[in-house]
């Protein structure tokens, strides 16, 4: 996966859901044909991006996290959850 290609797939996935995003093994591994040294790299990278962007991100299978007041692991086939932080103005 190109620099381009990564950066197109990961706005894609923001553009479809600003505060929830899941990245599964399937669309990884199967339908973008990523090697598991590719697959590394893209977790890696992603998973800064998004931190940097204000997510909270899961990649590790039975990691607890809460969205919309509801209490979900990370499951065997995603590769990471990342919740947008809410900033509260008071």
């Amino acid at each position: 996966m190109t620099e381009k290609e990564f950066t197109m797939f990961l706005n894609n996935k923001i553009k479809e859901d600003e505060n929830f995003i899941r990245i599964t093994f399937f669309e990884m591994r199967i339908k973008e044909n990523l090697s598991k040294k590719e697959l590394d790299e893209f977790v890696n990278t992603a998973k800064l991006k998004l931190k940097n962007l204000n997510y909270k991100v899961y990649c590790n299978v039975g990691e607890k996290y809460w969205y919309n007041g509801n209490s979900y692991e990370v499951k065997s086939n995603e590769l990471m959850i990342a919740i947008k932080i809410q900033e509260i103005n008071e």
